[in-house]
């Protein structure tokens, strides 16, 4: 097992404890614990089998095809809580397509790896902790058959490779974003393990690396950390920036030329919102603003926020206007329905005052607010309007290029 404990023998798993949890998949584990404590012995662990019922619930959207793997392990609760979700890792296998040799060299639940598995010859998941990769191991065995998974530290596990003469063509890292006590933490430095200290060691055996990082990270900030990034992918979860994925060359001091930015915002199975951007951008200015608002009102995806990606998004939708320098709002008389964000049909248009407060919380005294660029927090205007939460209506708090404060008044496009 080199090394690897054998996660069937430490829990009594076999077929009755997968009958079993099968069985019992939509059953509340609390009281199936109860129930099952005082009935007969099982053969199996049976605090264990009840924590395959709760990821699996847990994961039933986050994971579909996971969930239906009858013999699939789940290590334990946090694994499925830092686990990639199916829509991502399936785009992460697309990079990785027809190569022969790629290594992860921290596999987690293994996620992205069955699908990475799915796309390459032979795939090496290198994961530091004994349970993670004993679980890795049983469901890559029962699901993928060319996987070689080492429980190992990253930076042992590199430097024996390269004594071995192994060679990769492509290598991906997603390194813990948790440091002393538990914290969250988000800088590339102070992740786990630090892969700016690994780079060297990395080079030696490949020439490719895919790092997932915070989606907290400056994009600026990794492209001067990072020698070699050649494409930046911002990866987005219905409008939630879940991570960046940075691809280097390495092998180079720098930096040289252009980096391609994808912003990725995956709506569902069949729908995901993209554009493109090179860093250092072009000369040209493509952003329009608005004198007045018009019918249709454009707010850009998480993903193309984070990518700052306004120029981009006005060049491809020529007829946009935008609001204001820092509103990052979008008006148009076309309605543009592939717009990359969300789309509201503007119902009316009300300057800011103290005195209009009153008449707007009398019109619509139910309502969702946002504010861009704003003197007022949403919590603060909501109680000045003394407006109540939710329904139909949309009230986006903003100002215009003159610095105008206005209320923008909508419904969500059909």
């Amino acid at each position: 097992m080199d090394g690897i404990t054998d996660i069937k023998t430490m829990y009594g798993i076999d077929d009755a404890f997968f009958d079993f949890v099968e069985k019992h998949s939509s059953c509340d584990t609390a009281k199936l614990l109860l129930s099952t404590s005082k009935g007969a012995a099982t053969g199996f662990d049976l605090k264990f089998a009840a924590m395959q019922i709760d990821c699996r619930q847990r994961i039933a959207k986050k994971l579909p095809q996971v969930a239906q793997m009858k013999r699939f392990v789940f290590p334990s609760t946090l694994s499925t809580e830092q686990c990639t979700c199916q829509a991502v890792a399936q785009f992460h296998a697309t990079l990785f397509s027809g190569m022969a040799d790629v290594a992860d060299l921290t596999a987690g639940l293994g996620i992205d790896d069955y699908y990475i598995a799915g796309e390459v010859k032979r795939l090496t998941s290198v994961e530091i902790t004994p349970l993670l990769a004993a679980a890795l191991r049983h469901n890559m065995h029962m699901y993928r058959t060319n996987v070689n998974v080492v429980n190992a530290d990253a930076a042992n596990w590199l430097d024996q490779a390269a004594t071995d003469g192994l060679h990769f063509d492509a290598i991906f890292i997603d390194p813990a974003r948790r440091g002393k006590n538990d914290c969250r933490t988000y800088g590339l430095a102070d992740c786990q393990p630090n892969v700016l200290q690994l780079l060297d060691k990395i080079g030696r055996i490949t020439g490719t690396l895919f790092i997932k990082a915070s989606p907290m990270c400056d994009i600026s900030q990794c492209i001067a950390e990072v020698p070699g990034i050649t494409h930046i992918y911002v990866i987005g979860v219905n409008n939630e920036c879940k991570e960046l994925l940075l691809r280097t060359s390495l092998g180079t001091s720098h930096n040289e030329g252009e980096v391609t930015v994808h912003t990725l915002n995956f709506e569902n199975a069949t729908h995901t919102q993209s554009l493109t951007l090179t860093i250092p951008r072009a000369a040209t200015q493509h952003i329009k603003y608005c004198d007045t608002i018009l019918p249709h009102l454009y707010e850009p995806n998480c993903c193309i926020m984070k990518a700052q990606a306004f120029d981009e998004l006005s060049a491809q939708y020529d007829q946009i206007q935008k609001l204001g320098p820092n509103s990052h709002l979008f008006t148009s008389s076309m309605a543009y329905t592939d717009f990359p964000g969300r789309r509201f049909d503007v119902i009316e248009t009300i300057p800011f005052k103290s005195s209009t407060a009153k008449q707007v919380g009398a019109k619509y005294p139910k309502a969702n607010i946002s504010t861009r660029n704003f003197k007022l927090t949403a919590q603060e205007l909501k109680k000045k309007l003394k407006i109540a939460d939710g329904g139909e209506i949309y009230i986006f708090a903003t100002s215009i290029k003159n610095d105008e404060n206005i209320l923008i008044i909508s419904k969500k496009s059909q």
